[in-house]
């Protein structure tokens, strides 16, 4: 099964289209354009999971100054980078959260599968832009409730204190982060 997903960014300008991939494993392939801090940003990502929501890769591209970041998670749950070199500064990371997309915060979301009322912290990959600057962030994922058309969430940046009750559908995509992000149109293939 292939999903397609347009999201609008409401901070600023941008927008982003996802191609996600659920055949076996996930692999997520996105474009996201826009605006921050009236710098642009052209950002291309690939996200590799398993059948359980677990990342295995990860490469981000920023096409205006083409850095690349490209990491992937050993078995046993380290991180190296595109050469193979362990990245120990992102020891017990479990996610990664891309700055510029809604995208990622539905790999902890399914990943956990979390119950109403249910809350978890974790440690998360963080890419932020300008630069893709990578580093380790505590996060905690909150589960305040569950229906048929899919959930809210609170997520908790544990460094900056920043929250955010997420409204995500049933395939654990975020449909409403508040003033950030909505999502505009799904499509499935």
């Amino acid at each position: 099964m292939n999903l397609e997903v347009l999201w609008r960014q409401l901070a600023g300008i941008g927008a982003e289209h996802l191609v996600l991939s659920m055949d076996g494993g996930i692999h997520a392939d996105s474009l996201a354009v826009g605006e921050i801090d009236s710098s642009a940003y052209r950002i291309h990502y690939e996200i590799d999971c398993d059948s359980d929501w677990q990342v295995r890769g990860v490469r981000v591209e920023d096409l205006l100054s083409h850095k690349v970041v490209s990491m992937v998670r050993e078995n046993d749950g380290r991180w190296s980078d595109e050469e193979g070199s362990i990245l120990p500064a992102l020891d017990g990371c479990t996610d990664v959260d891309i700055m510029i997309t809604p995208f990622t915060n539905t790999l902890p979301i399914c990943r956990l599968s979390l119950r109403a009322g249910e809350a978890r912290e974790i440690a998360v990959v963080y890419v932020g832009l300008p630069g893709l600057v990578v580093s380790r962030f505590e996060q905690r994922y909150t589960c305040l409730s569950l229906n048929e058309n899919g959930g809210t969430y609170k997520y908790e940046s544990l460094k900056s204190g920043f929250t955010a009750d997420l409204l995500v559908d049933t395939d654990g995509l975020v449909v409403d982060y508040p003033n950030i992000f909505v999502m505009d149109a799904k499509r499935r293939s």
